[in-house]
This record gives structure tokens, sequence and C-alpha cells, in this order.
């Protein structure tokens, strides 16, 4: 690659600067490359193929570093001029060849650097937790042997910048593929998918895009609406590894399934866990460079998600042309959410009904218990942004439209009671309303066009409209509910609230019980920037009780940490529930009062204090512009 005067980035920005100038989505001709010639155009890596052969009990194989243009949104889409890996005379992919072995075989990779600068390779070692990489000059090849003898789900990478992030975000931030290791003598999952996450971002800025710069989102080299579509029939038992080979923080959702954590890994090592070691979740936090086995039951059909919870890994605005398949603010559409708004780090799920595939119909059976829930805002002008709010009715009058809440009212719901939430939309914006974490039926799931089946799709709830959603959770626990329309608007402005599910049994909440909800603005209604009603936040524990603390995360681009301090000391708690699930015992203990949320995550903790004594909780919005907030704990 020939270095223009001044150059950074340049192949990638110069042909990125055209995209907004082009109306159709076609390649780039060669002349508009600073290339010596057009680089060959990048696969998008399914991770279904191992690469190399298998001779004599080792693995041989090859790969070169190269130039390529990367197509993330499939074949007639805009092309990202990047560095990739190739299985030696094959295409170059994204993300690079699968790499995959039994425990204890011997893996003889030869390394060539096709590129004109240096570059580090990192992975191509056993990873028992002991760092290793490989330097190659421009044009050098080098081969490496080893045993790969520590089973686990990993990744190899390479950097041709420097700087103290694991992996790179520009020119080599595609280098990257997977790397699984088999236990000796067990049988691989039939079915069994590999996803590896990777990101691009630019250097120039772009204010039409999300993060003010040019960003990609992709899986298994494809953005949405590219990704692959998974299909299942009904009963399936389902395994995925996911691979966060990007430096971005994902916490990745499934919609109306729990799945079992079965490892996590870093990029030096995975941890598997024994089957009394597993939790269940509904959102992962997959930090930069970590990666995650799990396995769940596809037992009820219909359409599904699976997606990044930050909205800006998911928004319209991620497409190379923003206002493509964006769905309009105000009166409006009743369009399918997924293939007009969504965008980045999304997979859509499909269950057939096992023997009918044609069935999927939403439970028309009568509920025991009706509750009426108003959206409503307050302003709509231009120099004054709404606030958008779910306000319960309580008694035998309505909630007017410009009441509103922030947070919006925490609902109450009974395990296993079956109840319909008539949903009424006073606003002005089209909404739908997505109950987080919550098993149902794919029809109530809030995917407005896409919820249900082949009988019937679930609509977008236009303004003046209603939806009745049926629910009957079947386990207890702390859930959401929020906006799954226009999140990076309605999100922001109030559209969220915690959704409780009490024991069989259980009347009435626990007086010994906190709620403490987690947003953009920081711990609600306590940010005085939110305006939230004028309240301030504080908790009054009662010595010598155990008292639970739901903590519910819920923000639409933060990274937030909680802390419970005495002084400057983090005290201890005791974690009891992930998501709505129970923790398994062993990780059920007493520990250091401190967890890191992604959006889409809820966590239960215990806590006993024996005295009196003045704490503070503390949440931390950590990313991005970091900003603390101190909550008074008084014990008395």
């Amino acid at each position: 690659m020939t270095k223009r005067p001044g150059w950074r980035m340049q192949s990638v920005t110069c042909a990125v600067a055209l995209l907004g100038q082009l109306a159709l989505p076609g390649s780039f001709a060669a002349a508009e490359l600073p290339w010596r010639g057009p680089p060959p155009v990048a696969r998008a890596n399914d991770n279904r193929t191992a690469a190399g052969r298998l001779s004599g009990g080792a693995l041989i194989v090859s790969l070169d570093l190269t130039e390529a243009l990367w197509r993330p949104e499939g074949a007639t889409g805009r092309a990202v001029p990047i560095f990739a890996f190739a299985e030696s005379g094959k295409a170059p992919s994204i993300p690079g060849p699968l790499i995959r072995v039994v425990e204890g075989t011997e893996v003889r990779a030869t390394l060539h650097n096709r590129l004109d600068r240096a570059a580090v390779i990192h992975g191509f070692h056993d990873h028992d937790g002991t760092a290793d990489s490989v330097f190659l000059a421009a044009g050098e090849s080098r081969t490496v042997t080893f045993l790969a003898e520590t089973p686990g789900t990993q990744f190899y990478w390479a950097r041709t910048t420097s700087g103290g992030r694991v992996i790179g975000r520009h020119e080599d931030s595609q280098l990257v593929g997977g790397f699984i290791v088999d236990p000796r003598g067990g049988m691989r999952p039939a079915g069994e998918r590999i996803m590896v996450i990777t990101a691009f971002d630019d250097t120039i800025p772009a204010p039409g895009f999300t993060a003010d710069h040019f960003q990609v989102f992709a899986l298994n080299g494809l953005s949405w609406p590219s990704t692959e579509r998974l299909q299942l029939t009904q009963g399936d038992t389902v395994h995925w590894r996911v691979i966060n080979a990007s430096d971005h923080f994902h916490p990745m959702h499934l919609h109306g399934f729990f799945f079992t954590v079965t490892s996590h890994g870093s990029p030096l090592s995975d941890t598997i866990y024994a089957a009394g070691d597993r939790r269940q979740a509904v959102t992962d936090p997959l930090r930069p460079g970590s990666g995650i086995a799990l396995s769940w039951v596809a037992d009820r059909p219909g359409n599904w998600l699976f997606h990044c919870h930050l909205i800006a890994h998911i928004d319209p605005a991620l497409r190379p042309d923003p206002s493509a398949g964006a769905m309009p603010a105000g009166h409006g559409a009743i369009r399918s959410h997924l293939d007009n708004a969504m965008a980045g780090l999304v997979v859509a799920v499909t269950i057939r009904e096992r023997g009918h595939a044609s069935r999927t119909a939403p439970d028309e059976t009568a509920s025991d218990r009706g509750l009426r829930l108003f959206i409503t805002q307050r302003g709509d002008s231009a120099g004054a942004p709404a606030a958008m709010s779910y306000v319960l009715q309580v008694g035998a009058e309505a909630p007017v439209s410009d009441s509103t809440l922030r947070p919006g009212t925490t609902l109450v719901l009974h395990q296993n009671e079956p109840t319909e939430i008539v949903v009424i939309n006073l606003m002005h914006h089209t909404t739908a309303v997505h109950w987080h974490g919550v098993e149902l039926e794919s029809y109530y799931d809030g995917i407005g066009g896409w919820s249900g089946g082949p009988r019937r799709r679930a609509p977008m709830i236009a303004p003046g409209d209603s939806f009745l959603v049926r629910i009957t959770p079947p386990r207890a626990g702390t859930y959401i509910y929020h906006s799954h329309a226009e999140e990076m608007t309605q999100l922001k402005r109030g559209l969220f609230g915690a959704f409780i599910v009490l024991p069989a049994g259980v009347a009435e909440r626990d007086t010994t019980e906190r709620l403490l909800i987690l947003s953009d603005a920081g711990p609600e209604p306590s940010a005085p920037s939110t305006g939230a009603n004028g309240a301030t936040l504080s908790y009054t524990l009662s010595a010598g009780v155990t008292h639970r603390l739901r903590m519910v995360s819920i923000p639409s681009v933060s990274i937030l940490k909680v802390r419970l301090l005495r002084d400057s000391t983090i005290q201890t708690w005791r974690p009891v529930a992930k998501d709505g699930a129970d923790l398994p015992e062993s990780q059920a203990v007493e520990m250091s009062a401190e967890a890191v949320f992604g959006a889409g995550e809820t966590m239960d903790v215990e806590i006993r204090r024996t005295q009196a004594e003045r704490l503070i909780l503390e949440v931390t919005r950590v990313a991005p512009n970091p900003v603390v907030f101190r909550i008074p704990v008084t014990v008395q």
C-alpha cells in the first residue's frame, strides 16, 4: 500500500468520504483507491468451516495478512478498504479463517505478512493464560508450532497500529479470527454456531453518524440487515459461541429466553463452568476481547432477536445512508421496526413450530388480572425535547396525556398468574414496548412488524392506538420494560421502567426491598439533570435486617458501575439473582460490593448491616463522559 503525504487512514477515509455522495450502493473504482491495484473482496465468514488440514495428528494451516475490500452490508453494499486475514491461496475473510482443533492437537501455523508494514500477531499459542506474540516485518513469513492443550472459546488477532488498546479500531480492526479448542473425547454440539463480533471506526468526523464518525459493527463480517437470519425448530437445544473481537463493550441480549452460560473467556484464557456453576441470563456484557459459550432451548415458536443492547450499536444511523430505512419520528409509520430502524449487531431468529410451520399465533386465553398502561409525553416543541413516560392507571381515572414519571411506573406481576396489559399510546410518536427478560409468546415481545409468526405479526402502536399484551410470567424476578422504537430518542426521554414478578402466593412486595434504576443520566429518579419530579434518591436500611436491592440498568449508550462504600472503602453484598434468574450457590456468596452494568441487565443483591452507620451507594457512568452520582444510605 503506497502512502500519500500526510496519510492517516486515507485508504479508508477517502473511500468513506464518498459514501454521502453516492446515491446508490456500489463498489469504488480502483482509481479512487490509493492502492497499486484493486484489492480482493473479503468474504463474510460464517465460521462453519475450519481452516487448514490435519496431517499426522497436526493441524497445518497457512494464513496471509493482506489488503482487502470489505462489504459489511452484503455484495451490493458499500466497500471499506481494510486489512484482513486469508487462508493462503484463498480470498480474505472477515472475520479471519476459523482455527478449530481438538485438545492436544499440534498446530503448525505459517504466517505471511503481505502488507507494506510490520504486524504483531497474537493468539497463536496455547490459551492457558500466558501471553505470546509473533512480530512480522513487512513481507516476512514465519512458522509457529505449539500444542493446543487448553479447551475453550478464543480468538487470534493482529495489530499494525500502536496504542494501548488490545484490539485495533481502524485499519487493523478486522485482523481477527476465531480459535476454538474442543475438549478431548467430547462431542461437538449439533448445529453449534460461532459468532465473531468486529467493529471499525474511522478517524475523520462524520456528524451524520451516531458516534460522529463512520462506524461499522458486524457479526461474522456482516451488519444488519445483512446478518444471517437463523432458522430453528421448536424444541431445539441451541449452542452458540460469541466472541467480542472488537474494542467496544457489547451487552448481548436474547429476546424471550434465558440462556445458560457454559463458559466465559478473556483474550488469554477461557473459564469453562461445571454444571452446578452455570448461571442463566438474558443479557451478557461482553467486554473487549471476551467470549462466551451459551446454550438455550427454543421451546416457543415465533420471531425473536439477539442483539447488542447499546443502542448506538444497533441504531439505523450506522447504515452508510443514515436516512435509509429510518423510522420517521412523529405521526407514524406502522412499519417493521426490525427492517427499517435497526442496523449493526442484530441477528433475527425464527423458531418454527415443530410439525406445523404456519401455526404460530398468540394465545387468546382469558387472563385473571388486567392493567392499563398509558404512554404519555410532555412538551414536543423544537426547543424543548419531549419527556416520555409509562404511567399505570390507578383507580377509575386514566392519567392525562401530559403526565409523566421518570422512570415509568414500576409494574408488579405475580408468578404463573395470567395478566393482560392494555398499552395505550397517548403520544404523538409511534412506539412499541419490549418486556425485557420475561419469557412470553413471541407476538407480545415488542418488535413491531416482526414479533409473532406467519399467521400474525404484532403492529407498531400508532398515536392514539392501543395494544393488548398477555403475559403469564413463569418465574419470579427483576425485569425491565422499555421502548423498542426510536430507541435513541424514546429511551433517553424516559420510556423505561422496572418490571417485578413476585413469587406465587406472595401478594405484596417486601418492605425491606429497595429499587435502583440506572439510565444514561445516572440513578433514577435522583439525577438533577433529568428533572425527575424534583426527587432526590436516598435509602434507609434497618440494622440487623437483610435487604434486597434490585438494580435495573437501562441506559441507551452508557456503561455504569455501582459500588457500596463506607467513606472510601468498598463494602460487601451477596448477589442472589441475575436478569431475574437465581444465581447458583457457588456464585451467591458474600463478595466485594461492586458491579459493572451494560444496558439491559438486572441484578439482585442482599445487603445486611449490623449497626447504625452512613454509607454511600456510588454510581459511576464509566462511558461515555465519566460522571459520578452518590446516593446516601442510612442504616439505623
